[in-house]
């Protein structure tokens, strides 16, 4: 979907808020590739409801034919984050923040996998309040920049709900929350990972979807 590129402009100006320049520094945008069937999942339609992430921290387990696409690769450092959201009418965002917790918010989370389905949680950004920017790309510069080693994984934390959940995906399409494996219909019992070096178990796996948030790293060469 168009709406979920990065402009250059936005991701230069969170460099100079959160980082100072650097020769030879390579920016880029660590996100999900392009899978044009994929749809937003709110207002949605008289046969498929809105559907939110809830409640969890997320990370995409695969795209079509890449797997891990927020897995990093290169060293370097995260200097700000994005989210596509949806939009849900009012009547859904009175629904969602009634029975999700209260009214929706996400931080950027790095993790890394410990053993098996286990991460630990290295880094949690400031929460960040979403309906201002519901169908829109927001873009977040973090308070300072953060370090990231090739293994660590970008995942999106969702303690109440969000709007950022692409759907009609392809069928090797998933992503994967942090719930156990007798909560993955659980959806209004809050699983995100909030404390730093905290391990949870990402049992759960939800396929034929996007999650529609992304980060900006500067690597150097």
């Amino acid at each position: 979907m168009t709406r979920r590129l990065l402009s250059l402009a936005p991701a230069l100006a969170l460099v100079a808020l959160a980082l100072p320049s650097v020769a030879g520094a390579v920016l880029a945008t660590v996100t999900d590739p392009p899978d044009p069937t994929a749809t937003e999942s709110c207002p949605g339609t008289a046969t498929v409801a809105c559907t939110v992430v809830s409640r969890t921290t997320a990370i995409q387990e695969q795209v079509l034919n890449t797997a891990t696409p927020f897995k990093i690769t290169t060293a370097g450092r995260i200097v700000g984050w994005q989210v596509t959201l949806s939009s849900p009418s009012r009547a859904q965002i009175k629904f969602f923040d009634a029975n999700e917790g209260g009214t929706a918010e996400a931080a950027l989370a790095i993790i890394r996998q410990v053993r098996g389905l286990d991460y630990k949680l290295e880094y949690q950004s400031p929460l960040v309040r979403l309906e201002p920017y519901f169908g829109q790309t927001a873009t977040f510069a973090l308070p300072s920049s953060v370090a990231v080693t090739p293994g660590e994984v970008i995942a999106l934390t969702v303690p109440t709900w969000a709007p950022a959940l692409e759907l009609n995906a392809g069928r090797k399409s998933a992503w994967r929350a942090s719930r156990g494996r007798t909560q993955c219909a659980a959806v209004t019992t809050e699983t995100a990972q909030s404390f730093a070096r905290g391990v949870a178990e990402y049992y759960c796996i939800y396929r034929s979807a996007l999650i529609a948030y992304g980060a900006i790293e500067i690597s150097t060469p």
